[in-house]
């Protein structure tokens, strides 16, 4: 039998959506979804419920995971969307685990005329605080930002820094852990303490 999703498609969508255009409106906050979701397998709730609320029949999604795992047929099931093995053909990304992050390069960036079919990359991390790991700065940032995302390499964020130089194509992360979450929209500049 299938683990349910939402218990409010409509009404816990839209909250979790209300919270997820807050925390891309003020990147490196560390938000919450505003619901209690219970997923299955690796598949932390916060990322669960971002990609319930993301993702749909029209939406193609590359997962670190097999087809065949409980944590895509559950995306499937719930959300009909189909899943692809070429990240750049995808229009959402999810690690399961952020220590195997691959280049975001790989990823679409989309372009300067359709910036919007970009893939966006929904990344769990094994902890995440307000710690110094990481320095933002950029729109929605009034004053520096600190943030730490545990196991995430120095090389991944030079990767990000290259792929993001088109703007307005670019990538567009949400990093989670457990129920939280915290959003790097492509126009955010990270610097590694």
């Amino acid at each position: 039998m299938m683990q349910k999703g939402f218990d409010s498609e409509v009404f816990d969508s839209q909250a979790v959506f209300r919270n997820l255009l807050l925390a891309m409106a003020n990147p490196g906050t560390i938000a919450a979804t505003g619901i209690n979701i219970s997923c299955p397998g690796r598949l932390a709730p916060g990322a669960g419920a971002l990609l319930l609320t993301l993702l749909d029949f029209e939406t193609v999604l590359w997962a670190d995971l097999d087809p065949d795992t409980p944590e895509t047929q559950w995306l499937h099931f719930h959300t009909g969307t189909l899943l692809t093995h070429a990240p750049d053909r995808a229009g959402f990304a999810l690690f399961t685990d952020g220590e195997k992050l691959m280049d975001p390069g790989l990823f679409n960036p989309g372009t300067v005329a359709s910036p919007d079919i970009s893939t966006t990359l929904v990344i769990q991390v094994r902890g995440m605080d307000q710690g110094r790991q990481l320095r933002l700065t950029g729109p929605g940032i009034e004053k520096d930002t600190f943030i730490h995302l545990a196991g995430i390499k120095t090389e991944f964020w030079e990767n990000r820094a290259m792929v993001n130089q088109a703007y307005p194509a670019g990538i567009d992360m949400i990093f989670v852990h457990a129920r939280g979450f915290t959003a790097l929209p492509r126009t955010t500049k990270v610097a590694v303490y």
